[in-house]
């Protein structure tokens, strides 16, 4: 059996995936990608348990220099999210990794839902698919399709506390209750009729 790589956020989607994943027996490791992203210190936090509690081997990848690469001329502006086409640097990445390593696929817990940063993402997933055939690579994004409630469900279902996982892209503590992802994610508990105990600063 081959064994494959997760990349991974300590978000709900990921940390979903990798419950799921872990139940079914799948061999895998988690690769978190610090790029920048104002909220990586918090999403790695969440990430290390995640992975602790699953006994998962985290591989870190630490390139958060490329955030000034990619502000240099708005330093009066600074995104939480520093490259909107992200998957087109993280994927390869990605990719590369797992073929100099031995790994046999690549997994992207990406959902229904993720369009909101990356214009295109269904030719950009299909083209890092193609990058990763020409390395011998699988490129598999198996929950691509479903909404976020339900693979939230999935992760639930197969002993994730959702709770240990962060989501906000503010990066403090607790979740700002106010961001595209906090709503998202008090959208698929409230979906998925499961409590949410997640601490916000803002329920509405």
């Amino acid at each position: 059996m081959g064994k494959a790589l997760l990349l991974f956020s300590g978000g709900l989607d990921s940390s979903s995936a990798a419950y799921y994943f872990a139940k079914k027996g799948l061999c895998f490791d988690c690769l978190f990608i610090n790029y920048g992203q104002k909220s990586a210190r918090m999403e790695l936090r969440s990430g290390k348990i995640i992975c602790e509690k699953l006994g998962k081997k985290l591989l870190i990848a630490d390139i958060r220099k490329l955030r000034d690469l990619f502000t240099y001329d708005n330093e009066w502006l600074k995104p939480h999210e520093p490259i909107i086409h992200r998957n087109v640097v993280i994927v390869p990445l990605a990719i590369a990794f797992a073929k100099e390593k031995g790994y046999d696929e690549v997994i992207i817990a990406s959902v229904k839902e993720d369009c909101e940063y990356e214009t295109n993402r269904q030719e950009i997933i299909k083209a890092l698919k193609g990058l990763g055939e020409i390395l011998g690579v699988k490129v598999s994004t198996p929950f691509a399709g479903l909404p976020k409630s339900f693979l939230l469900k999935i992760g639930v279902s197969s002993g994730l506390d959702p709770s240990l996982t962060y989501s906000c892209l503010l990066g403090h503590t607790y979740h700002c209750g106010q961001c595209s992802q906090c709503v998202k994610r008090k959208e698929a508990f409230k979906d998925a009729k499961i409590e949410d105990k997640t601490k916000y600063l803002k329920l509405s």
